[in-house]
């Protein structure tokens, strides 16, 4: 089984790839373009995930997510 994917693992994923502080108030649950991810954001920390932890996600679907406990919970989907 692949490892599972934390929140903590996509919040350093956001700080390194996008620029997004990782001490950002309400982080977990703030949509992405409250954050300012965009699409390419988001494709970078997809990406990130799919080096870090091995588990490749249906980009449809990740793009499909509004933040980052949705992008969480695909991931531990896609992995178990």
């Amino acid at each position: 089984m692949a490892q599972l994917c934390t929140p903590d693992i996509v919040v350093d994923l956001l700080a390194t790839k996008v620029g997004v502080p990782a001490d950002t108030p309400g982080i977990e649950t703030a949509l992405w373009e409250d954050l300012g991810v965009d699409s390419l954001g988001l494709s970078e920390v997809i990406a990130g995930i799919w080096h870090q932890l091995g588990i490749e996600l249906p980009h449809e679907e990740a793009m499909e997510t509004t933040n980052l406990r949705e992008l969480v919970a695909l991931v531990n989907a896609q992995s178990s």
